[in-house]
């Protein structure tokens, strides 16, 4: 075969395997971003090669560029099909796509074949940080003898607490008889010192530990 026959077979076999991921371009997110549960981003893209266009498709996984692949948004208005123009979509994340590899595609439809894009490395989404007040084991939103009891209770007599960081009372990142002693030296000697932050209001724990807490016990 001659040096022209073999540039021909060359150029039918880029054509055949020019991807689809070639016509539409994800720009955001495109991997490494940090997002939480129930926050809304605006998922963006652009078209690269212009095509008859009929509307966008949006997906997430959180299982890898195999799917499964959830919808995000179906049908969605096709706007320019230009050269460059940018299209744009506010997602409100949902809990269950909370992961530290989540993956965005995006699908072109078009009247003949159909585009897609993914970001180029996976995002993380994170659960919101519990809120809860330390010291307001039973989450009565106040810290009072109900609470040390309720502790002792958990310790020594198989109790549930719902969120082991509130009853850390002197966060020290583990729950022990120290904690209710805490607490009462707090209520009932004066000059104690009180429990840690966050504390007397409803909010995230600013140095978070390890002892969890499995709902938030309050609102800001």
């Amino acid at each position: 075969m001659d040096a022209i026959g073999r540039l021909w077979i060359v150029v039918l076999l880029l054509g055949i395997t020019t991807p689809v991921f070639s016509h539409v371009t994800l720009d955001y997110p495109n991997g490494g971003e940090v997002f939480v549960t129930e926050s809304t981003i605006t998922i963006s893209w652009h078209i690269t090669i212009s095509h008859n266009l009929l509307n966008w498709d949006l997906w997430y996984s959180t299982a890898g560029l195999g799917g499964p692949w959830i919808p995000i948004a179906m049908d969605l208005p096709a706007g320019s099909a230009a050269v460059n123009s940018v299209h744009t979509h506010d997602w409100t994340i949902p809990v269950e796509a909370a992961s530290p590899t989540v993956w965005i595609r995006v699908r072109m439809d078009n009247s003949g074949t159909d585009y897609l894009d993914v970001n180029d490395g996976p995002f993380c989404v994170q659960s919101p940080a519990p809120n809860f007040v330390r010291g307001d084991t039973n989450g009565d939103e106040t810290v009072d003898i109900a609470d040390p009891i309720g502790l002792l209770t958990y310790l020594f007599a198989s109790g549930f607490l719902p969120c082991l960081e509130a009853a850390d009372g002197n966060d020290d990142g583990q729950v022990d008889v120290a904690d209710p002693i805490h607490i009462l030296a707090w209520l009932f000697a004066p000059g104690s010192p009180s429990p840690a932050a966050p504390f007397p209001d409803c909010a995230a724990d600013p140095l978070p530990e390890s002892v969890g807490c499995e709902a938030s016990m309050c609102s800001p």
